[in-house]
């Protein structure tokens, strides 16, 4: 994490008071930030009923500005936050003029910057007077996601599918309608 500080020159008394300010700004508003991260991550915790959510906690939550640069993350798994970034960013490509309030993707493919195919990454567009000033991700490991093995982690698959559902850009829920139908497409099919 960086701070951003700002200062002046001594000689300016009036301005090193301004800078000390913004530096406290940039401090409250980074503690925050990360206060939201941490958030994420205890509500995701405790409403889970995988155990690898609540017992191994094994996901990450994080906050990114609205091109998908990182601003803040919650401790957690160092190979989920060093990829999200690049996960948020190729759906805000992908979606593009499609982005809406109430939106929310989903992705666990390569292709799009996933780690595996059992690291499902949630995403959400946050708005504010109707313009997209942020974005929330979380990324979660899940026991199960359909492969050809228990586990969905068979070290004899020769392709992608053998290691279970793929989706590289779906809108888990579009302008706040949840997609039941591609819940049974993706997770059934």
């Amino acid at each position: 994490m960086s701070l951003l500080i700002l200062t002046s020159p001594s000689r300016h008394k009036k301005k090193m008071r301004t800078s000390k300010s913004i530096q406290y700004s940039c401090q409250s508003l980074l503690t925050r930030f990360m206060s939201i991260a941490e958030s994420m991550c205890t509500t995701l915790q405790k409403i889970s009923v995988s155990a690898n959510i609540k017992e191994r906690m094994d996901f990450s939550c994080a906050l990114f500005d609205e091109v998908g640069n990182l601003v803040a993350n919650a401790p957690a798994v160092p190979v989920h936050l060093s990829s999200m970034s690049f996960a948020v960013k190729y759906q805000i490509n992908h979606w593009g003029d499609d982005i809406k309030e109430g939106d929310i993707w989903a992705t666990n493919h390569p292709k799009a910057m996933g780690t595996h195919l059992p690291d499902i990454t949630v995403i959400s567009p946050v708005f504010v007077d109707g313009k997209i000033r942020f974005y929330v991700a979380s990324r979660a490991h899940h026991a199960e996601i359909g492969g050809t093995v228990a586990g969905s982690m068979d070290s004899s698959a020769t392709d992608l599918k053998d290691e279970g559902a793929q989706f590289i850009a779906w809108k888990l829920v579009n302008n706040g309608v949840f997609d039941y139908d591609g819940v049974e497409k993706v997770l059934c099919g």
